[in-house]
C-alpha cells in the first residue's frame, strides 16, 4: 500500500506562490475584479484549498478557479 501524501502539511515554495499569484491575477483581470475585493479573497482561498488538496498543475488550477 502506498502512503498518501499530506499536501496540507507541505510548505509552499516561492515557485508555488508565484504560480498561484499568476493564476489569481489573470482570473481577477478576466472578471474585472479588484484584488482587495471579497471575491478576490474567495478566489485566493479557493486556489490555496485546491493546491493543498493536491491539484498542482497550473492549467488544472486555472480551469477549476474559472468555474468557482
Amino acid at each position: 500500500m502506498c502512503p498518501s501524501i499530506d499536501f496540507y502539511s507541505l510548505p509552499l515554495s516561492s515557485a508555488d506562490l508565484d504560480m498561484l499569484q499568476r493564476i489569481l491575477d489573470r482570473e481577477l483581470e478576466a472578471r474585472h475584479v479588484s484584488g482587495s475585493s471579497d471575491e478576490a479573497g474567495m478566489l485566493a482561498r479557493t486556489l490555496i484549498e485546491l493546491f493543498q488538496a493536491g491539484v498542482r498543475a497550473e492549467e488544472a488550477l486555472r480551469e477549476m478557479v474559472k468555474a468557482a
